[in-house]
């Protein structure tokens, strides 16, 4: 048996076996049980969030993250649970201070074209996407001082300062690997990929809020179950679960809690929960305007009722957080959850709103599904303490326009890591130097960009330390307000094991 046959097998069984697990444990009596004994000719998969580009450097939507990881094979996978293992890597390893990460390359990997897949895509790879200014992934390539080909399969990585973490930022979809010379030409590449090095190529380019998808023959692993996919964007959720029980579609992708709740049990229908290295959140702009005054910031914390809101929005499927780390991750800390309208009382007494203010709240159901109810729900908490919320429902592309300028007072989101690992998620949340400025607030605070830094830098006690300091730091400054852990949660009538999300990212079953 050769070495690639090998690998695929492996591969197959190790995907198989997790995602087999995964739904398992999710999947009611009802739905759907038979196994997969060959491949599934097609299927369609419905995503609410709109899409913007296949360019990962220019996005931020749900949806393109899953087009990049079904299209782009990375050097590390991320598997279903939560753990990272080699992708078109076959092996690495630091050097002992953790400033030079070394891949090398599965040599049998190819394009979808047929052509080789070599160290020296990588380096092109990972070089123009470190040299886009404004990148939504310069968190992570801006730890990259350089990235070398060695030869023909060998990739070098070197950092300015050590960066243990840095293999598990390469499971990323944004990060995975195009060919040299589709690059030279790259805006014209991204409007449509036409050479893929994952599990699936482009068949035909968005249209009518559809993008057909294909198997690629060329995989250097083992291929899809599903041969032609479809993605499909239904942003209302009504829409998603009839099209679902009506046999249009075969999964309804990130569903507002409630509705999954309501489709529980129904006989055909596996609901799939999948816990997400990350929170839901109620943002509030720190540089200017009511909430560049922490005790506003923590006079919200206060008057929030996160129990009712959990309830509301998720039932039991979910439970409230207050603090920065959610319960799945290092650092996490038990805090008070109780809504406290004599505390938000004494913090506004400090404020400009002690006798009542106005401040704006703007929201998409584009972006979550259950916007629109937070809001209202925020907006009726708040009144409590006098603060009157006016809300703003606004397509998801002005919403993120307006996140970028800083131009709202408060807004709900939501943060995750790709997996289990701190780096991504303080990079993207709280650094304050950051492309994403602290999730949108503005917050920029040094003993806290200072914090990340020995995070980032560091392995083992030092590293928890700052872990635990960050989780102290936060909420003395409050720059935004966390409301219960992210999680995702689907329906679908294909049978076990052929597509899940995991994370914040989606995997589709394989066979050999």
């Amino acid at each position: 048996m050769n070495q690639q046959r090998t690998r695929r097998m492996w591969l197959a069984g190790t995907a198989m076996a997790a995602a087999l697990a995964l739904t398992a444990c999710g999947t009611p009596a009802s739905g759907p049980t038979e196994t997969v004994s060959g491949p599934i000719d097609s299927a369609v998969i419905s995503l609410p969030a709109p899409n913007l580009s296949f360019d990962p450097t220019s996005s931020v939507s749900a949806t393109d993250r899953v087009v990049n990881q079904m299209i782009n094979a990375t050097l590390m996978t991320l598997e279903f649970d939560g753990t990272v293992t080699p992708g078109l890597a076959e092996s690495y390893e630091f050097n002992d201070d953790f400033t030079v990460f070394t891949a090398k390359l599965i040599e049998d990997a190819t394009f979808s074209d047929g052509s080789t897949l070599t160290a020296a895509d990588v380096a092109a790879t990972f070089t123009r996407h470190k040299g886009v200014e404004g990148s939504t992934i310069g968190s992570t390539l801006d730890r990259v001082t350089s990235i070398e080909a060695d030869g023909d399969y060998s990739v070098v990585f070197t950092f300015p300062e050590p960066y243990p973490s840095f293999v598990s930022a390469l499971s990323q979809g944004a990060l995975g690997i195009v060919p040299a010379a589709s690059l030279e030409d790259a805006e014209g590449y991204y409007t449509t990929p036409d050479i893929t090095s994952g599990q699936y190529t482009v068949a035909s380019n968005w249209s009518g809020n559809k993008l057909e998808l294909v198997a690629n023959a060329e995989y250097f692993g083992p291929q899809p179950i599903v041969e032609n996919l479809t993605l499909t964007i239904i942003e209302d959720a009504n829409s998603a679960i009839s099209q679902l029980q009506g046999g249009q579609i075969d999964v309804a992708g990130d569903l507002a809690p409630n509705f999954v709740t309501q489709i529980e049990g129904t006989p055909g229908i596996n609901v799939l929960k999948s816990d997400v290295y990350g929170f839901y959140d109620l943002r509030m702009w720190n540089q200017s305007g009511p909430f560049a005054d922490v005790n506003m910031r923590k006079a919200v914390n206060a008057a929030i009722d996160r129990e009712a809101i959990v309830t509301s929005i998720w039932g039991t499927s979910n439970e409230p957080q207050s603090g920065f780390w959610p319960a799945s991750m290092e650092g996490h800390e038990d805090k008070s959850v109780k809504q406290d309208l004599e505390a938000a009382r004494g913090f506004l007494a400090e404020t400009d709103c002690a006798d009542g203010c106005s401040v704006r709240m703007m929201y998409s159901d584009q972006d979550f599904p259950f916007s629109g109810q937070l809001a209202l729900m925020v907006q009726s908490q708040l009144a409590e303490v006098g603060i009157e919320v006016q809300l703003e429902k606004l397509d998801a592309s002005t919403m993120i326009d307006r996140l970028f300028a800083g131009d709202y007072d408060m807004v709900p989101g939501a943060m995750a890591s790709t997996g289990n690992v701190p780096d991504p998620l303080l990079a993207n949340a709280l650094l304050g130097t950051g492309f994403l400025k602290a999730e949108f607030t503005g917050y920029n605070s040094d003993e806290m960009n200072a914090l990340i830094q020995t995070v980032n830098v560091n392995d083992g006690e030092a590293r928890s330390e700052a872990v635990v300091q960050i989780e102290e730091l936060f909420s003395e400054d409050q720059p935004y307000v966390t409301l219960a852990p992210w999680v995702r949660g689907s329906a679908s009538t294909l049978p076990d094991g052929v597509f899940s999300f995991v994370g914040a990212v989606a995997k589709m079953g394989s066979l050999d």
